[in-house]
């Protein structure tokens, strides 16, 4: 239960800061993207592995994410964000079935990043995560001025000197380790609705950038604490009652919002 309430803080953490930078960046699709490239990894490690090459298969899942992440934002120069995460999206996922197809025997454990389990949480997934969160913190932190800058007004600090490519990369690289290292946890489709619902619902709430960061992850914290929960009572995943609570709790706000908000203005 320790690891599991530990591993609840830290992807909290991660959310907090990779969810709104995918938001205010207005390319959360990039997290499902992330998400999917890093299945490629996986299946890459294993694949690997059937021949005698070992490599951790966070750190390829890792790369290639990165890879693909970047790959998108190159497109997006060329034409719009989305356009540029569907493409790299559907070559990273093709990638991935044509390694699985490589190694029917292993492929189960592939797919497991795919649904993640909260419950299932290892050692080394807590390994990750604290790597990741350290990761994160440090960066976001050292450049947050620059980031926020950036993100509200990219003209502007591209004007001022600030290198946006840089920025950009650094961006991706956040969201990226952030992602990869909950994989297992929370799983790559339902990693979308953990990452983005929360700190959307954030975003429609908050006055400033850090009150977004605090209510992103205290939203964050009560889905997951809250999935648990109830996955001792229905025979149901904890992480996709977590999801499942967290896309609720946005439709929840968006109801309140357009109903009471509307109604006060």
């Amino acid at each position: 239960m320790d690891k599991i309430l530990l591993s609840v803080f830290l992807i909290s953490l991660l959310v907090a800061i990779s969810g709104n930078l995918a938001v205010f960046r207005k390319a959360t699709f990039l997290i499902a993207g992330v998400a999917h490239s890093a299945l490629a990894g996986v299946a890459l490690s294993l694949l690997l592995n059937s021949f005698g090459i070992t490599i951790d298969c966070f750190f390829l899942a890792f790369i290639i994410s990165i890879v693909f992440a970047i790959l998108a934002s190159m497109i997006s120069k060329f034409s719009d964000i989305d356009t540029g995460i569907a493409i790299s999206f559907a070559l990273s996922m093709s990638l991935a079935v044509i390694f699985l197809s490589l190694i029917r025997g292993m492929s189960a454990k592939v797919w497991s990043y795919l649904f993640g389990e909260i419950l299932l949480v290892t050692t080394q997934d807590l390994i990750y995560l604290t790597f990741s969160a350290i990761i994160a913190i440090i960066l976001f932190g050292v450049l947050y001025d620059r980031l926020i800058f950036f993100l509200f007004d990219p003209e502007g600090a591209e004007a001022s000197g600030i290198s946006s490519k840089l920025l950009d990369l650094i961006l991706v690289t956040i969201i990226a380790i952030s992602v990869v290292s909950a994989l297992r946890s929370v799983g790559a489709i339902l990693a979308y609705s953990i990452f983005v619902a929360p700190a959307a619902i954030a975003k429609e709430f908050s006055r400033s950038v850090k009150q977004s960061l605090i209510i992103t992850f205290g939203i964050t914290i009560i889905s997951l604490l809250l999935g648990i929960s109830a996955s001792f009572v229905f025979p149901v995943s904890a992480s996709a009652l977590s999801a499942f609570i967290a896309s609720a709790l946005y439709l929840a706000s968006f109801y309140i919002k357009s109903k009471f908000f509307t109604t006060a203005s």
